[in-house]
């Protein structure tokens, strides 16, 4: 699955800077990257929130397994979206810090499957205490999914004011 990701990823990389489209079509696809930001990392946001309430034992590892197979959904959706209104906007890949956030956004990808495979293992527990590697590993996909994110989005923000 993951060289899929990189496959997939590779080619929008080349195909993207290619792409013409007209400032309406734009437009839309400016709008969409945006509601996909939303849903996407609105998502992971709400994640991330549940797992920190849970390190706090303000909530059960139960409610975040439940949170985490709610939000799965929305979290892919968001970055397939984000993906595709990414390359109609024709970033231009010669620039360092486009590629930046473009390595950030498969991190984030590639992150997520792991991600998928650290919450396997916690559901496989059935209610025990997680071992202090899982959890290890489980605060890891989290540090790297948050700075993947945010370092997509500060990017992109950087990029839309010149």
């Amino acid at each position: 699955m993951a060289l899929s990701l990189l496959v997939a990823w590779t080619a929008m990389f080349l195909v993207a800077p290619h792409v013409g489209v007209s400032a309406g079509v734009r437009q839309l696809a400016l709008f969409a990257h945006l509601a996909a930001l939303v849903l996407g990392f609105g998502a992971v946001l709400t994640l991330d929130w549940f797992a920190l309430l849970w390190l706090l034992r303000r909530r059960t590892l139960a409610t975040v397994m439940q949170v985490a197979r709610g939000v799965h959904t929305p979290i892919w959706l968001g970055l397939g979206g984000l993906t595709l209104s990414g390359v109609v906007l024709a970033p231009d890949t010669s620039t360092p810090l486009t590629v930046v956030k473009l390595v950030a956004v498969l991190a984030v990808a590639i992150n997520g499957l792991c991600a998928r495979q650290v919450q396997r293992r916690l559901a496989e527990l059935n209610r025990k205490s997680p071992p202090l590697r899982l959890l290890l590993t489980a605060a890891l996909v989290m540090v790297i999914s948050q700075a993947g994110w945010w370092t997509a989005t500060t990017i992109g923000f950087l990029n839309a004011q010149q």
